[in-house]
Order: C-alpha cells, then structure tokens, then sequence
C-alpha cells in the first residue's frame, strides 16, 4: 500500500487474476471499458457509480461486480473516506471461474451491486484479504488464490440467492399470515390498517403485495372473503338481510346494500331469490 495513499497494484506471476486496494480519493483507473470481470468490495465509499448509462449509488459495506466490455465510471466524494478492494480476473481466466456464478450473468449484471449484511462484509473481507497475500507468494500461492477465487464467486451466488429467494420466502410467509388473519377478523374489520398494523408493516407494502402475488388488493381479499360469507347465509339459511347487516357487524342496513351491491350488482334479496337453496361453489358466478 502505497504511504500517499494512491491506489496499489499486485499481479500474479502468470499475469491472470489481481488484487488492488484503493484508499484515496481518486478512481480514475476503474473509468473506462476492461476486458475483465471486477469485484469491487467496498468497505468505506459514497458516491455514484456509473455502468453502461445506468447511474447507482455507491455505499458502505456493498459488493459491487462489473463485467467485461461494460463502460464504467465512478464519481466518489472527495469529503468522503475511501476503502475498496478489487480483484480484477481477465477474461481468459473468467471463462473457467464464471461457471461458478450460479445464475445467468445477465441477473448479475442487471443488480450491478448488492449490500452486505456485517457478517457478510467480514466475510468477504477475509476472502479479499487473503487473495492478496496469496497473489504476493508466487507460484505457490497461485492455486491457493484461485481456490479462494471458486468460494468468493460461490459466496456471491449466496448472496444474489438470499437477497432475491429469502425475500420471496418472507412475502409468502407475510401473505400466509395475512390470509389467516383475514379468515379470523373478516366480519369484524375490514380496514386494511387494521391488518397492516398486526403484520407490522405499511398499508400500501401489504397492498403490493397482495396485487403483486395474489392479483387482488389488500381491500379485495378482505371484502371477497366478507362477500362470500354473506352469499353463503343468503343462499342456505333463513336469516333476514337486516339480521344477516348485523351479524356482518355493518353500521346500518344501507351500508350493507350498498356493500353488496357495489360487487354483485344486485340487491341482497335479488340475490337471495335468485339463487336460494343452490350451491354458490357449483352455480353462482365468481363475480357475483
């Protein structure tokens, strides 16, 4: 490392993979289109990061990975401290390593970069660490540093993996529990808050969500559960639709009307002389 803190280079002896640390300022060397791909570990950094056109911004504790004949550029914040490692592998090395990024480059190169949790940055810190020790023993550290190379490309495919499969897993687990609680309280709320606030999240995430994996709102799902409930005592038992207003826990027999109208286009009683004493799964319309 160099004491004016300008960048500082090592490459192996067979002048494939290398290992540079970058603690000023400045990062002119990183502009431009390389025939390689990078691995951009950045400890310390602010700023933007430009790739292809496409501006992202540069934080604390992010990996970032930029692949050959990309154009690149970065705009860091000369009042901000700068610590980045990079390990650069030309492409005639990648064609081997890249096999061992789990999924199609183009999902890599899309994300461009991802955050790091602060036992992952450690982690990572370690694998970068030890490539450059490895890179400076020669012929014997060769293999070492392209052994280390196979677990950080693998630990990068962890990563993608739980970024992008876990998140799906905690939506799914989200909606599974809202689902649930719509079964429990449909009759007695119907705000969407009411949910929100007992998943601790926001209404309109609870929203994109349900129209993102149900196809309905949040607001659909709690009043199609309330609707099927209602046709379901108008269709097979002899309760009146004033009683029925109460029971669904509606604040006057007008608002009740207007409730069901509002989804099926017909009156409770239209509804209840229409289908009476027939299965609503088997005859009456979903949309109705």
């Amino acid at each position: 490392m160099a004491s004016d803190g300008t960048p500082q280079n090592h490459q192996n002896l067979s002048g494939s993979i290398s290992y540079r640390k970058i603690i000023s300022e400045k990062f002119d060397k990183c502009c431009g289109k390389e025939n390689a791909f990078s691995l951009f570990l950045i400890e310390k950094a602010s700023g933007i990061r430009t790739t292809d056109g496409y501006e992202r911004e540069v934080h604390d504790g992010e990996l970032h990975f930029i692949f050959s004949g990309q154009e690149n550029s970065w705009e860091l914040k000369k009042e901000s401290q700068t610590e980045i490692e990079q390990i650069c592998i030309p492409d005639v090395v990648f064609n081997t390593f890249g096999n061992y990024l789990k999924y199609p480059f183009s999902h890599y190169i899309q994300i461009g970069g991802i955050s790091l949790s602060e036992e992952s940055l450690e982690k990572f810190k370690y694998e970068f660490s030890n490539m450059y020790k490895e890179l400076h023993e020669g012929k014997e550290g060769l293999l070492t540093a392209e052994f280390r190379l196979k677990v950080i490309m693998l630990m990068l495919s962890r990563e993608i993996y739980k970024m992008h499969y876990e998140k799906r897993m905690n939506s799914a687990c989200l909606l599974s529990r809202f689902i649930t609680l719509v079964f429990e309280y449909f009759r007695e709320e119907r705000s969407v808050k009411f949910y929100a606030d007992k998943l601790a999240v926001t209404n309109n995430y609870l929203n994109v969500l349900c129209t993102k994996h149900l196809g309905r709102t949040a607001t659909g799902i709690i009043s199609g559960e309330l609707l099927a409930e209602i046709k379901q005592y108008l269709i097979v038992s002899n309760i009146s639709v004033k009683e029925l207003a109460i029971q669904m826990n509606f604040s006057t027999i007008n608002s009740f009307y207007a409730f069901f109208k509002k989804y099926t286009g017909m009156t409770p009683k239209e509804f209840q002389n229409t289908y009476k004493g027939i299965s609503v799964k088997d005859t009456v319309p979903e949309d109705l």
